[in-house]
């Protein structure tokens, strides 16, 4: 499936959480299967963290993988493109090609860097909406996301519960823990510490890779845990070779952290990254109401939760929080338990008793 990205550009203003004003904004996306005539057939299908609108498919047949949840979409798949029509979003304030930091700041004709006004997980929805009704869409048949794409989907549900029938949240929680906050702060000030960083201006210059890299081998160590770290690598020399006895990387583990820098590096904008984490920050959805289930008080959509018993990140217990309060709000919502190895990256590198459950789900 080759599949080519669509920009859309808002000239309406975006007002913020924080109070400021995003003068217009742009998003990218991407389409996989038809829309009906009548609309009702499509899916928003939101990321996570540090992955983008290429969801499914390849941008043309030389590239090496396809999209993040290549697995999940496409025909005769969970989320089957014979039958919907997919849109997946890159959200704004991140990195792949809708606003953020990286984008012209028309008052100044160069890149907002650090300028760019922190956005939430909210405002990121909200950009989302203008997109909705730029396609036309009154009403999504399903919205669709696992870690910060879970925020997302429960964003949707208590703010814009019109606007969608079906709620698909995975590996998700109702607020981030102090734990997250920290991580993401090492994470930032990885980036920060890069003498490449310049403030964040760094976008006529050499980025901060460096920075980036060893951000993002300290994330690994939480996105996978120890368990699976052992049963995947173990202690076991890389193939092929003999122990070095130098500093440079003798074991497969090291290989594979290695190729995680890389590709976070290559792949990755640091401060469209550092913008996302802040989001992720700011996301909690009984802030500000008298408990958790006043945010789903309006609710319709029925909904389904999964959450892995092996996610120590975002737990089963604080899902099953996520379950308890919309059934209170008097919402459809079903909350499944899945086992995995993989931990809180289950959903998208473990498919196996995923897709099932969603495919019954839209069924």
């Amino acid at each position: 499936m080759i599949v080519t990205p669509i920009k859309e550009i808002f000239d309406d203003p975006l007002q913020l959480e924080s109070g400021e004003l995003l003068p217009g904004f742009e998003i990218v996306f991407e389409t996989y299967g038809e829309l009906a005539p009548a609309r009702d057939n499509a899916i928003l299908i939101c990321h996570g963290l540090t992955s983008d609108h290429h969801a499914a498919g390849r941008h043309d047949k030389d590239e090496q993988k396809p999209g993040w949840w290549d697995g999940a979409i496409g025909p005769g798949k969970p989320f089957d493109t014979d039958r919907y029509c997919i849109i997946s979003s890159n959200v704004i304030g991140g990195f792949g090609g809708s606003s953020g930091p990286a984008s012209t700041n028309p008052a100044t004709g160069i890149p907002y860097a650090m300028g760019f006004p922190i956005v939430t997980i909210a405002d990121m929805v909200r950009a989302q909406t203008f997109l909705a009704d730029r396609l036309g869409i009154e009403r999504f048949h399903t919205i669709a996301g696992g870690c910060m794409g879970g925020f997302q989907v429960l964003e949707w549900m208590s703010r814009h519960p019109g606007r969608l029938a079906n709620a698909l949240v995975i590996s998700a929680t109702a607020r981030v823990s102090a734990h997250t906050i920290a991580l993401w702060k090492v994470m930032r000030e990885a980036i920060c510490r890069d003498p490449n960083w310049r403030g964040g201006d760094y976008y006529d210059h050499r980025p901060p890779v460096d920075g980036i890299a060893f951000g993002a081998m300290v994330g690994a160590l939480f996105w996978m845990s120890r368990d699976v770290m052992t049963a995947r690598f173990g202690t076991n020399i890389i193939e092929g070779k003999k122990p070095a006895y130098t500093f440079e990387a003798d074991f497969e583990i090291e290989a594979f952290m290695n190729q995680i820098a890389e590709g976070a590096a290559s792949r990755i904008d640091p401060n469209g990254l550092m913008y996302s984490m802040r989001a992720m920050d700011y996301f909690d959805m009984a802030r500000g109401r008298e408990n958790l289930a006043a945010a789903f008080s309006d609710t319709t959509a029925r909904s389904l939760l999964v959450s892995y018993g092996s996610d120590w990140r975002y737990p089963s217990s604080e899902m099953e929080e996520i379950h308890q309060a919309i059934k209170a709000a008097g919402a459809a919502c079903e909350h499944k338990i899945l086992k995995s190895d993989f931990g809180h990256g289950a959903f998208i590198y473990d498919f196996e008793d995923l897709g099932p459950v969603i495919r019954d789900f839209l069924s």
